[in-house]
């Protein structure tokens, strides 16, 4: 028997993760915005990076085993946090920064301007999470979301694009250009205040207004409805789009204009925006390594109308209590759906052999 792909390895170990969060009659309420924030996204993170690094810097994550050393500790804080949260978020936090370290030793000099950016963020990230489970810091959580979401907003500028691109190319309209400086620069830094200000407390309301107008700008540029539904393209374009909905919220919010709850914004971000996008990005990396890119797949559609139907819930919970008991099981059901179906879909091709291509 071959042994597993590390990103297979790492998106099931997210999976559990997310589903010990907030699976029904497993996760726990209490506790999930931490092992969601820590857990799920940390280690999904770092799956992504061991497929998309070795692209970035054209050289394979080396040594091998410290590669296998790091996920062999993550499985271990997992197996941890079902005993005991705190120790086993403590012991994750320290297994992403190893994590971290790797990926740094393994990036040449001359390669760091297109890593240090997300691997930064990645540090940071996992410094927090250690604050919020060793030393209890009541804001680690908003800081954690905040980082992430940037984390989330380079990856997806990234591949999310890319993928999108090629879509739409292959339903006949002309070739992408890159979005213009002066609609992406503001984006960025508009988007780098606005989450900055809001993972600290601090009022967000007029650059998250201008992160709003200005990505969906950036979006207009794209055209995501200039595609046919290829394989995991309409998802992406979903989360793109539940990325600018959650800044639009929270510039309602903190500007008083309407009385927005901050749990429609987190969730906006961390449901709508983040849970979409990683599963997004992720299927199409499995979809890949596969060799089934942009091929359909009745499993996929399940997770991907199952994540959104999570989304739309649980914002809906957070913006109109009435309905609150009403759809919060639906959420955590879709949620569940969701979660199951990615680790069926991640360990589909570690048991299939990937479909031959013509030479």
């Amino acid at each position: 028997m071959t042994r597993p792909d590390p990103f297979r390895v790492a998106f099931v170990l997210a999976a559990l993760t997310a589903l010990r969060a907030i699976g029904p009659g497993i996760g726990d309420i209490a506790t999930h915005p931490n092992e969601l924030i820590f857990g799920f996204f940390g280690i999904q993170l770092f799956g992504f990076l061991t497929v998309a690094l070795p692209r970035w810097i054209g050289k394979p994550i080396t040594p091998a085993p410290v590669l296998w050393a790091v996920l062999a500790a993550h499985a271990a804080a997992f197996l941890w946090g079902c005993v005991g949260l705190e120790m086993g978020g403590v012991l994750r936090a320290l297994a992403t920064l190893s994590g971290v370290a790797l990926l740094l030793s393994t990036t040449p000099s001359g390669k760091t301007a297109e890593t240090l950016p997300i691997l930064g963020l990645a540090a940071l990230h996992a410094l927090i999470g250690i604050a919020a489970f060793l030393h209890g810091w009541s804001g680690a959580t908003m800081a954690g979301l905040a980082v992430i979401v940037l984390i989330c907003i380079e990856v997806s500028n990234r591949i999310g694009v890319a993928v999108l691109a090629v879509a739409r190319e292959r339903a006949g309209y002309p070739k992408l250009t890159p979005v213009p400086a002066l609609i992406a620069l503001p984006q960025r830094a508009f988007t780098v205040l606005a989450l900055a200000l809001w993972g600290l407390g601090w009022n967000a309301g007029w650059p998250a207004l201008a992160a709003f107008l200005f990505g969906m700008a950036w979006l207009v540029h794209i055209q995501p409805w200039r595609i046919r539904p290829y394989a995991g393209c309409v998802i992406l374009a979903v989360g793109l789009l539940w990325k600018r909905v959650a800044f639009l919220l929270l510039a309602l919010m903190d500007l008083g204009v309407a009385g927005i709850s901050p749990f429609a914004v987190i969730h906006a971000f961390a449901v709508g925006g983040l849970a979409t996008l990683a599963i997004g990005i992720a299927t199409s990396i499995v979809r890949k390594k596969d060799k089934r890119s942009l091929m359909p797949s009745l499993l996929a559609d399940v997770i991907y109308v199952a994540i959104a139907g999570a989304a739309v819930a649980r914002v809906g919970a957070a913006l109109d209590f009435e309905f609150y008991d009403r759809l919060i099981p639906l959420a955590r059901w879709s949620w569940a759906i969701a979660f199951l179906g990615y680790i069926l879909f991640t360990l589909r091709g570690a048991v299939r052999p990937p479909i031959a291509t013509k030479v």
